[in-house]
């Protein structure tokens, strides 16, 4: 079990909102793209056998009073412990997702470097990072049509396919309804799978 922590801007996010006129201008006749929201995920990975609780304190008060994750003027944040995130991770209402990770480790090793030089967080092993993109859409049905969406927002394969994920240095993860925390965990641990060629 591993403490997450999730950011978004709330000024306008500019790279959103890029890519909500972008992909609207993608779809085929009858699908809406209502919005895009984009979101930052951290994940306090804890040293095996190691408790979360002995550094979650330290690391929630360092969320609060420092910038090494969060601007207060630009920036608000979901701070889940281990104890209280639960088994699943939910999408915001009327929403579905796409989790993108590096194809390289997905550890921040001088993020924790820092953090650490500053916050005694025992146990801590790794801060991993991914982003969500969130997005409301409508297929012709009235649906949110969300297979159709992440085949044409998802990985780039041409340019008519493809616009949040670049398969290359990305990989994904659908979040078409509730996921289990296990498999966030593994999907930013685990190597990527090798993209497929188009």
């Amino acid at each position: 079990m591993s403490a997450v922590l999730l950011t978004r801007l709330k000024i306008t996010d500019l790279t959103a909102l890029t890519a909500l006129e972008a992909g609207q201008r993608m779809l085929p006749e009858g699908h809406t793209l209502e919005r895009v929201v984009r979101e930052e995920l951290f994940l306090f990975e804890p040293e095996p056998g190691a408790d979360p609780a002995s550094f979650e304190e330290n690391l929630h008060e360092a969320i609060e009073t420092s910038n090494f994750f969060v601007n207060p003027n630009k920036e608000r944040f979901r701070f889940l412990t281990s104890g209280e995130r639960g088994d699943k991770w939910s999408p915001p209402e009327g929403a579905w997702g796409i989790l993108a990770r590096s194809r390289d480790d997905t550890r921040d090793e001088g993020l924790r470097a820092r953090l650490l030089r500053e916050h005694p967080l025992p146990g801590l092993a790794a801060v991993r990072r991914a982003r969500a993109w969130w997005l409301w859409t409508r297929g012709p049905a009235g649906d949110s049509a969300s297979e159709v969406f992440y085949e044409r927002l998802g990985p780039l394969r041409g340019p008519a396919h493809g616009l949040l994920v670049n398969p290359h240095a990305e990989a994904s993860l659908k979040l078409f309804g509730d996921v289990a925390w296990k498999d966030v965990e593994r999907f930013l641990a685990e190597p990527a799978l090798q993209p497929v060629a188009a």
